[in-house]
């Protein structure tokens, strides 16, 4: 038990550090797709860092996986190289002894996959498409951008401000272009205030010192006004969500689903806590360290069996999403061939 506690311990270090590094080189990248449509206007920065959060969760399913075949891989490239094995070796603790606490971490480790892959990975991906969703309706309907002509309400209204103060409520000088039914109005104004309503997105537009102009179609009759004050609302859409996004189904529907692109993405989701059992059962034979290797030349070998099986898979969910592979077969056939090749690789070391 000493043993086991020392090796789940010292694996599970390097798990969490390989992890973490991971995952920050993957939000990296997120942050500044998602950085860019901020920047754009297409995202409200207030929902910047809750995006990358909930992609954050959607990451961990990929990440688990990985981080336990590289983190038990240098957990026990450390041992070799420190002749903690070899010594273990010479009190009779054989290659066999070496699974059980790595198969009890790999089983919590499928646990936790499971539950990513199962149920939090879609409840994170139909947030965050929600809240991609809505920002861009609201966007299309947030009439000024300081410097810039905006056209909202699918192009039949058009409007500029000079500028916007820091909070969005006070407006610099306004031109509006509007066509309705009937007509085209034009409004100029010295200065203007909005009031957003934060949950319906509706906005309270009052325009100070300024005239407006209405041309009445096919007569060509304008009327010129002048106002002190002329307040309006701009009233988004109400918002229903759809998406066909498969990635957002929960994973009951897909599983009571006949669709072969449904069952390729329920095996996917199956194959994500079967391949951290699998991957731990190959970092056994693949972490072994002769005496004048390097610590960390196995570690390529490792990415290599990674990929592959990754890519198989893949390959395997592609197949099934075009009916290539019957449903009974599914991805379990990818499964089967690494679990071989683990197979072999622990039969290979135990002869040697």
């Amino acid at each position: 038990m000493i043993l086991d506690r020392y090796l789940i311990r010292d694996a599970l270090g390097a798990w969490l550090a390989v992890a973490v590094v991971l995952l920050a080189i993957m939000l990296s990248t997120r942050f500044t797709f998602f950085l860019a449509l901020s920047a754009k206007g297409d995202l409200p920065p207030d929902l910047l860092f809750k995006v990358v959060g909930l992609s954050s969760l959607r990451y961990l399913v990929l990440l688990v996986p990985v981080a336990l075949l590289l983190g038990v891989m240098l957990s026990l490239g450390r041992l070799y190289k420190d002749n903690e094995i070899a010594a273990l070796t010479g009190c009779g603790v054989g290659l066999s002894r070496f699974y059980r606490p790595y198969l009890f971490l790999g089983l919590a480790m499928a646990a936790l996959t499971a539950a990513l892959s199962f149920e939090i990975s879609p409840w994170a991906a139909r947030q965050a498409d929600y809240l991609l969703k809505d920002a861009k309706r609201l966007v299309q309907y947030t009439p000024f951008e300081a410097g810039r002509f905006k056209p909202v309400a699918d192009g039949k209204a058009v409007f500029y401000t000079s500028s916007v103060s820091g909070d969005g409520t006070q407006l610099g000088e306004v031109l509006a272009f509007i066509e309705e039914e009937g007509g085209t109005t034009l409004l100029t104004a010295r200065s203007g205030t909005q009031a957003i309503d934060g949950n319906t997105g509706e906005r309270q537009i009052s325009l100070s010192q300024g005239q407006r102009a209405r041309v009445t179609a096919g007569e060509g009759r304008t009327e010129i006004a002048d106002f002190a004050r002329l307040s309006t609302r701009i009233t988004p859409p109400d918002f229903i969500f759809n998406s066909s996004s498969r990635a957002i189904m929960s994973t009951g529907a897909l599983a009571a689903s006949a669709d072969p692109k449904d069952r390729a993405e329920l095996h996917w989701r199956i194959a994500a806590p079967l391949s951290a059992l699998i991957l731990v059962l190959l970092a056994v034979p693949l972490a072994h360290v002769g005496p004048r290797q390097g610590r960390y030349g196995k570690l390529v070998i490792g990415v290599l069996v990674y990929l592959a099986y990754s890519n198989v898979l893949s390959l395997g969910q592609a197949w099934m999403a075009k009916g290539t592979l019957p449903p009974a077969l599914g991805l379990w056939w990818v499964h089967a061939l690494f679990l071989g090749l683990a197979g072999w690789l622990v039969w290979r070391r135990r002869s040697v």
